[in-house]
């Protein structure tokens, strides 16, 4: 039983962690009824004004490895990725992934919220609460406005700087290939298409629309609030009474010795775990929560035996594909992502033009949700096929790729000639790969035992194969597509049909983009290619799933942790199955459907928006 010290926090709801998730539940609880008192304990630091945060086109720094928002997990190695060990990098500042990602505006399908088969989180379910939170600002024609929100706290829109040419460009390619346009790929149905890819960035102010300051900064500033945020802090674990009541919460600052005396605060009404895919289940692990055998193995008492905790860990696998670019150094943000137009001269660019600057644009345009046509079923391998006809064929909701265009080369410019580039990403919404992770002693300093679990089922590796093909098909049709940027692309051999000079050269004799004929050892290729260049499309989830504790769940349709009370968990870990969007989305829905839950059990009121 934890010791109740005097000069502890005491407050009536503590979440522990300060990312996407966590956030917005402390702020809707936090407006919903100011005098309650909410302690968020965050481990990184925090973003308030950050330049690097709040302009979008610096996105990709944040995840650099010299980045102090980012925090890095290191998966073991592993064959199936070519011996490799993956480097994924999380959200490691207020804000968690919304103050680091790539702001791209991706909604789940339907479907996919049926698929969690969970009481209340149906795609019906869901609808209320993806839209309470937007403010959209697309009024392109044709789309369903019922669909989407007009007075939520966090804008979307196609930022300050598109680049229209560039985008109808690529509109055409994929129209040429069968992949039609449609006036909103966000509609949570449209599985075989593209549009216009709005961000979570607002048309006046050109900003990053994050979490701390779209709507945690302000309550905070208001000063009448109950709401208190601690940064740089680390949860070691989940505090229990002799009942196995969550009473509070033991930290350590993040940064130095670990091995110092834990600070305590507590909680008289709940404990919410916020940590994430990584954080949240090495958390539970520590506070006694988990597989029986684990824990005795680590000498930590057990308090409840939840041997799903660390399973199921998903993410989409991604390869970028970059390509030498006929664009102009103002088309793409290579300029400003090599150096060559300095912070300070992008910041008097917004001064002088505050309604078109590049510093509000995250070079992403384009996106699809795509299919294959009926004649390249025979292309996806035995095994991929299989799966199609089993999961996707008469599912017409689902797609099999998600599909990205970027106007710019996003690795390290100083391994790249000077120049400009564009850069494809295709990524399967739906992996059957399953990781893992779990922790390998009691203290926050010991790293966890991570098995990324990437392609250990070979049907990932033959869907990202297609989707080469596919991204490759609509970059050669580009106007500005001068042949790919060598080191970003599989070698074939000079004799090979796919070899990117042989089929480059006989496209401009013909004046088309000539027939491309991939043999099995191009594809063979591919394969190698991608298993030892794929990584993490930054998309963890599933390690504390929301399903019965015999198959493997970790919390209830209320988000309770099985086998102990007053103690919820409202992160992506909690998602049984995967989405096909790139995730923030999916985050904020199921903050605001936690924080709904919790509002209702504390008889506090919480309008969702009819």
């Amino acid at each position: 039983m934890a010791e109740h010290r005097e000069d502890a926090h005491t407050v009536d709801v503590i979440i522990a962690g300060g990312g996407a998730t966590g956030l917005v539940v402390a702020g809707r609880l936090a407006k919903a009824q100011p005098d309650l008192s909410i302690l968020v304990i965050e481990a990184g630091i925090d973003v308030r004004d950050n330049p690097e945060v709040v302009n979008p086109a610096l996105f990709i720094r944040n995840l650099a490895p010299t980045s102090n928002t980012a925090k890095f997990y290191k998966s073991n190695a592993s064959e199936h990725v070519g011996g490799r060990e993956l480097i994924f990098p999380t959200g490691g500042a207020l804000g968690g992934g919304s103050s680091i990602n790539f702001m791209v505006y991706v909604r789940a399908q339907e479907t996919d919220f049926d698929d969690w088969n969970t009481e209340g989180w149906s795609g019906k379910d869901m609808i209320p609460f993806l839209k309470k939170y937007e403010n959209f600002q697309d009024t392109t024609e044709g789309i369903d406005k019922s669909l989407h929100g007009y007075e939520g706290d966090f804008s979307v829109s196609g930022g300050t700087y598109t680049e229209k040419r560039f985008r109808d460009d690529f509109f055409k390619a994929c129209a040429d290939l069968g992949i039609g346009k449609v006036p909103d790929v966000q509609n949570l149905k449209t599985s075989h298409g593209v549009g216009h890819w709005n961000k979570w960035i607002d048309q006046h102010t050109g900003r990053r629309q994050d979490v701390p300051h779209t709507l945690i900064y302000p309550i905070v500033d208001a000063a009448n609030t109950g709401l208190k945020i601690i940064t740089e802090s680390t949860i070691v674990r989940v505090l229990f009474n002799d009942a196995h009541q969550a009473t509070g919460v033991e930290y350590l600052p993040t940064a130095g010795s670990s091995a110092g005396e834990p600070k305590r605060a507590y909680a008289r009404k709940l404990v919410v775990i916020a940590s994430g895919a990584f954080g949240t289940p090495q958390i539970l692990e520590r506070s006694g929560i988990g597989d029986e055998s684990l824990l005795s193995d680590l000498g930590i008492p057990l308090v409840s035996a939840v041997s799903g905790v660390g399973t199921n860990y998903q993410d989409h696998n991604v390869v970028f594909y970059p390509y030498i670019s006929a664009a102009s150094p103002y088309e793409t943000l290579d300029g400003l992502l090599s150096g060559r137009l300095s912070l300070a001269d992008a910041l008097k660019l917004k001064t002088s033009s505050p309604n078109r600057h590049i510093l509000g644009w995250n070079g992403i345009d384009c996106f699809g949700k795509i299919r294959p046509r009926e004649d390249e079923l025979k292309d996806l391998g035995v095994d991929l096929e299989k799966a199609w006809h089993r999961d996707f064929r008469d599912r017409e909701t689902r797609p099999l790729m998600l599909m990205a265009l970027g106007a710019g080369f996003l690795g390290n410019h100083a391994t790249v000639p000077v120049g400009q580039y564009f850069t494809t990403g295709a990524y399967p919404p739906y992996p059957y790969s399953r990781g893992s992770i779990h922790i390998t002693g009691r203290s926050i300093a010991d790293p966890p035992n991570f098995d990324s679990g990437f392609f250990s089922d070979p049907v990932d590796a033959m869907n990202l194969v297609w989707g080469y093909k596919k991204q490759r098909e609509i970059a050669r049709r580009l106007a500005d597509y001068r042949g790919p940027l060598k080191a970003g692309h599989p070698e074939f051999a000079p004799d090979s049909k796919a070899n990117p000079e042989v089929v480059d050269e006989a496209s401009k004799i013909h004046g088309y983009p000539v027939p491309i004929e991939y043999s099995e050892e191009d594809n063979k290729v591919i394969e190698n290619f991608i298993r030892q260049t794929a990584h993490t499309a930054w998309h963890s989830m599933g390690t504390c799933a929301m399903k019965p504790r015999e198959n493997g769940g970790v919390v209830d349709k209320d988000l309770n942790v099985y086998g102990v009370s007053r103690l919820k968990v409202v992160d992506l870990s909690i998602c049984p199955g995967n989405v096909a969007a790139n995730t923030y989305s999916t985050a904020l829905a199921v903050s605001e459907k936690a924080a709904s839950i919790i509002a209702k059990e504390l008889g506090i009121p919480y309008p969702v928006g009819e």
